[in-house]
């Protein structure tokens, strides 16, 4: 008798850290960089605002999801988003997508909306230019090793100590192409035309881009506007990981927006949407 070994079907929270809590007036769902994780947003839960849920979200193929596929277009893996996030978007939430982050949110918003589903309260990016440009990234494959490497050193995306330590880097450079092809993937994507305001989105925009940041310049970042419904730019110290290298000035503002949001007009606390 042959007996078939079926591996176990992915539950609702799998692309969740843990399980968003049933009393906060707000959840924010943040989405990690390029060759990043959720535990980005660990220490998020010591400085975001208490009202608010951090709700990390886990991509596959990393960290507590290693052993399962990794996606290499994004349209496909907000799709995925989307059905395993829907029991958690009943409630009043915002996102937060950081750097390739922000595309893969913009990218299941955009599905939610168009679906009828309900819309976050306000989208937050950080370091990524608007999805109608260029992403300022190497192509998955146009870097060796060791040059890819060395590039997210520079960029604050890697500890200099990976440099030494081939083993490491074999484990880690294909997450990190993977995710590129992700960004590289975003003119496919389905998403609204910049240029054609009947079909912009009903969605509020808030974005931050670091002042020392090499790779993203502000103009990209300000690019958002033309997807908005209601827009607001932030520069804040740091380069392109400011939540990580300078988090008081960040946070400052990300709490403001967050608190407003929770208030409502008037300043009351309410639920808005």
């Amino acid at each position: 008798m042959t007996v078939t070994v079926t591996a176990p079907s992915a539950t609702p929270t799998a692309c969740l850290v843990r399980t968003p809590r049933e009393d906060a007036p707000l959840r924010l769902f943040c989405f990690h960089h390029a060759g990043g994780g959720a535990s980005f947003f660990a220490p998020w839960h010591g400085r975001v605002v208490p009202e608010v849920d951090v709700v990390p979200v886990q991509l596959p193929g990393r960290e507590s999801r290693f052993r399962e596929r990794r996606f290499h277009d994004v349209r496909t893996l907000a799709e995925a988003l989307d059905r395993e996030l829907a029991p958690w978007l009943d409630r009043p939430y915002a996102v937060y997508g950081h750097s390739m982050g922000a595309l893969v949110a913009f990218t299941l918003v955009t599905a939610r909306i168009r679906a009828g589903g309900r819309a976050p309260h306000t989208l937050f990016v950080g370091a990524y230019a608007a999805p109608h440009l260029t992403p300022a990234l190497p192509s998955a494959d146009g870097y060796a090793d060791d040059e890819l490497a060395r590039f997210l050193v520079d960029i604050g995306g890697l500890s200099p100590q990976f440099l030494g330590r081939p083993d490491w880097l074999r484990a880690m450079l294909p997450v990190v192409r993977d995710d590129l092809r992700i960004c590289a993937s975003h003119d496919r994507a389905g998403l609204p035309d910049p240029a054609d305001p009947e079909v912009r989105l009903p969605l509020d925009v808030q974005a931050f881009a670091g002042a020392d940041d090499q790779l993203v310049a502000a103009d990209g970042v300000r690019a958002w506007e033309r997807y908005a419904r209601r827009f607001e730019m932030t520069t804040v110290p740091g380069g392109h990981f400011f939540p990580r290298e300078a988090p008081d000035a960040f946070f400052d503002v990300l709490n403001r927006s967050l608190t407003g949001l929770i208030r409502g007009p008037g300043g009351r606390r309410g639920e808005r949407g």
